[in-house]
This record gives C-alpha cells, structure tokens and sequence, in this order.
C-alpha cells in the first residue's frame, strides 16, 4: 500500500510536469510589416528586440530559369542587409525547386536554407537554424535588405515579393492558462503523497526492525 502510494505521487507528478509543459507552449504568428514587388531591396523601420523574418518570393521567371537550367542543387542569391548605423550583414540565401518531368516546369523555387557570411552584430542577431532569414533587432531604425542583381547569375530580373514579417506570440487561451493551473496542482499534489509513502514506508521499517531486535533479545 505504501509503495503504491509512492509510485501514485510519482505518476501525479509526471503528469503535473506534462500539463506544465503543454501549457506553457506559445504559438508564434508571422505579422506582415512591408512587402515590395518586382523590386531589389525593401527598407522599414523595425524595432528594437523585435523578431523578424525575411522571405523572398520567386518571380516566374526565376522558376523559367530553374527549369531550364536543370539544376538539382540549391541557388544561391547574394543578399545584404543594412542596419540603421550603416553596418552590413552579408548572406546567401538559397533556393530549390521541384523539377518535373518535361515539357513541364518546376516549382516556384523557394528558400530553404541560409548561410551568413559578415554579420553586424552590434545591430542584429541572426538565427542560422532557421530555414529563411530570421534576426532579432538590437536597435531600432530603418533595415534596408537588398538582392544583390550583380552577382545573380542563375536567373535574371528582380523577386516577384519581398516581405518583412514580425514574430507574434499568441494570447495564452483559457485551455493552456487551465492547463498549467492543473499541472501545478498536480505537482503539489504528487510531491505530498510521496513524501507520504517514504514516510510510511521508513516508518514500518523502523517499527519492523524494533520487532527483530526485541525477538532476537528473548
């Protein structure tokens, strides 16, 4: 019964840190800030300790291109972006698309991974793991990012779309805010009845080896 007692505090428990866990997950939404189109650089004033992400849509010829040029390895583009006090972060995004079976084209290439080559460190943090160009500002002011067209030579002509989103977390709802509620419940919940059962438990083995000694004594 004791040990029961026991493995039941530690089941509640686990379950506390389960509900903790669930609840304590917040969605995050991209907000659109600016969009250009058909243009080479796009330039907003972004806030300081904001997260953002920057996408860059294929324009139709890109995907032309893609298909003429048979690639099966990922683009690069050359970007820069400027930071309100001039510095430079320089990266290369780079794009794939599907190719189909002929006489059809591909996919509209898109972005799947990033690689960041100088970075202004003083204006910005970026995330390498994210799959597009994702930073966090370090202060406000105009960011001004460009394709640059120079160096292109995959494709020709600008994106069709570039877009400055912004990270929003979501309000926490009545479920995840009666989530974590249950998991602290079930937290305190667990941890008094296994300290109950230990008690008991080191409490009947004291009382048996009292037993042993005063048999062994007679």
């Amino acid at each position: 019964m004791r040990k029961a007692l026991f493995f039941l505090g530690l089941t509640i428990l686990l379950v506390g840190f389960v509900f903790l866990a669930i609840g304590s997950i917040r969605n995050v939404r991209l907000e659109l800030i600016k969009n250009t189109t058909e243009s080479w650089n796009i330039s907003e004033n972004l806030t300081e300790g904001n997260t953002y992400v920057l996408d860059i849509r294929s324009s139709n010829l890109w995907r032309d291109d893609y298909t003429e040029g048979g690639y099966e390895e990922p683009q690069p583009v050359d970007m820069v972006i400027i930071s309100p006090d001039g510095g430079e972060t320089k990266l290369q995004a780079f794009f794939l698309a599907r190719l189909p079976a002929p006489p059809y084209k591909s996919t509209l290439p898109i972005i799947v991974y990033v690689e960041y080559g100088t970075v202004d460190s003083d204006s910005l943090d970026v995330d390498e793991s994210y799959p597009q160009v994702r930073f966090t500002t370090k202060q406000g002011g105009y960011y001004t990012a460009s394709v640059i067209e120079e160096t292109l030579n995959w494709t020709t002509g600008p994106p069709k779309e570039i877009i400055f989103y912004r990270e929003v977390f979501q309000n926490q709802n009545s479920y995840t805010i009666l989530l974590q509620n249950s998991g602290v419940v079930c937290l305190f919940t667990g941890i008094i009845i296994s300290v109950w059962g230990v008690r008991a438990t080191k409490k009947k083995r004291i009382r048996e080896k009292k037993k042993v000694k005063k048999q062994s004594k007679n």
